[in-house]
């Protein structure tokens, strides 16, 4: 009889494996380079995606009808519609952070806070400053901002009921774990503070409540239970023993500035999304071998159903394993 799963990380001595990847990628495709740099129509279809979130807070407010007048109707929208807007936003700030949607960085920082405004609270700046450590620091405890506190596991455990919860709820699991590596805001956190209270207070003010609230339904649902919110899941969650990062080449990353292929992501920061199925193609003999995706509803619902799931099911490592192996991946180039 087989005994209960484990509920604890899967603990490793080495580094994570993109540089070393990324490293063996360019020696074998230098044409790869020609993929680095923003992509200026990121910015645009930015701003039409913006403008069409805005436009449906408006039908909201003003056009009860759109959702027929009943809070059923609301909700359905709100998921089916706004979530996908808001999560697309999402998106774009995180593709500003790596300064992928214009040429300069206050270009893309004056983008993320466009982007945010209908998203209600001020994200932009935050996801900024500390999103780059996850790269950096991929699964080391304490450090990376996207790997789950001990006691979530403890908590959450593989319990169907209690992970169900902790998914719908993710955003603001999120951030109260991002909290714990909160430093002194900068003068550009105020800035996004500043500019998004303004927003939102005066939209409550002049245009309504029952839209701010769509915004605050759509980002809920947008970062939760919903597909395109399943990345959150099918990155670093371990669902192949060896295996660290994973892909989804789904049709949902038309939609979120192919934020699935997240293998190649990591591997190539500086690669805007709109190139990463280029990337893949390239590197095909490196990518198509990793076990990957193809419906991140399958993942929501083998994450929920499957016992041996749930926030353990990610690998760590030491801060001094991870120096130790990048101290050796040094020593092996110059050798």
């Amino acid at each position: 009889m087989l005994g209960a799963p484990s509920l604890e990380f899967t603990r490793v001595d080495h580094d994570e494996p993109h540089l070393r990847r990324r490293r063996k990628i360019l020696t074998e495709h230098p044409e790869i380079r020609k993929l680095h740099g923003y992509d200026p129509k990121e910015g645009w279809t930015a701003l039409v995606v913006l403008a069409a979130h805005l436009g449906l807070g408006l039908a909201v407010q003003f056009y009860p009808a759109i959702y027929f007048n009943h809070w059923a109707g609301f909700l359905f929208l709100a998921y089916s519609v706004g979530a996908v807007f808001n999560h697309w936003l999402g998106q774009v700030i995180h593709e500003g952070s790596h300064n992928l949607l214009a040429r300069r960085p206050w270009q893309n920082r004056l983008l993320s806070y466009l982007v945010n405004l209908p998203m209600i609270f001020p994200i932009a700046e935050t996801f900024r400053r500390y999103h780059i450590d996850h790269h950096t620091m991929l699964g080391i405890e304490g450090e990376d901002t996207d790997l789950p506190f001990a006691i979530e596991n403890k908590i959450i455990g593989n319990n169907r009921a209690l992970k169900f919860i902790w998914l719908f709820f993710y955003a603001l699991v999120y951030s109260v774990r991002g909290a714990f590596f909160v430093k002194p805001m900068n003068r550009w956190e105020w800035l996004n503070l500043a500019t998004q209270t303004a927003f939102t207070v005066s939209w409550i003010a002049f245009i309504g409540w029952q839209s701010a609230l769509f915004y605050l339904v759509s980002l809920i649902f947008g970062h939760s239970l919903h597909p395109v919110a399943a990345h959150f899941i099918h990155e670093h969650y371990i669902f192949h023993p060896g295996q660290e990062t994973y892909s989804y080449y789904g049709p949902l990353n038309r939609v979120t500035f192919n934020v699935g292929y997240h293998v190649e992501h990591h591997d190539f920061m500086n690669v805007p999304g709109s190139r990463l199925p280029e990337l893949h193609r390239i590197a095909a003999e490196h990518y198509q071998p990793l076990k990957s995706h193809r419906s991140w509803t399958w993942v929501l619902w083998h994450f929920i159903w499957d016992k041996r799931m749930g926030p353990h099911q990610r690998m760590v490592r030491s801060r001094a394993a991870h120096d130790t192996a990048r101290r050796n991946l040094r020593a092996q180039s110059l050798a």
